[in-house]
């Protein structure tokens, strides 16, 4: 069988040299800056505005951390979060041992975690919504839901 040879790649290269620099400066500034020391040799009357954020992070300078920390130190309310209430950890406890079963088998039927479910026994689970609700179904019982705020 004869072979078609594919025309190489090297034919069709382009060999130019080609050289990379740092842009040239731009006449402006440094005419901006020869006209503010002309003025200045002269005595001329200069005109400045201060930048709040020159020469920073603007995202950081006037409204990121900085900002945030200072509404934080600001804030006068404890801010903690929202943990299981007594009556919901206690029925959970109830209604688990009323159907015989363990935090692990519980958690097993759930297909969650055992740490989740000593979390929300122990009360010191953040409530969420569709958890109590998985944990309802599996135990076959009404369970006190956390006020909304």
């Amino acid at each position: 069988p004869a072979f078609r040879r594919a025309p190489t790649a090297m034919s069709e290269q382009d060999w130019n040299t080609v050289t990379f620099s740092k842009r040239p400066a731009k006449a402006s500034a440094s005419a901006n800056k020869q006209q503010y020391n002309q003025a200045v040799r002269e005595g001329g009357q200069i005109e400045s505005t201060k930048k709040y954020t020159g020469g920073k992070n603007t995202s950081v300078a006037g409204t990121g951390a900085g900002a945030n920390a200072a509404k934080l130190d600001a804030e006068t309310e404890e801010l903690k979060h929202q943990k299981v209430d007594l009556s919901l950890s206690r029925s959970i406890m109830q209604a688990r041992t009323a159907k015989k079963m363990t935090q692990d088998a519980l958690a097993k039927a759930l297909n969650m975690d055992k740490k989740i479910i000593m979390e929300y026994e122990n009360g010191k689970a953040i409530p969420n919504g569709q958890v109590i609700a998985k944990i309802e179904r599996a135990l076959g019982t009404k369970l006190p839901r956390p006020p909304k705020k």
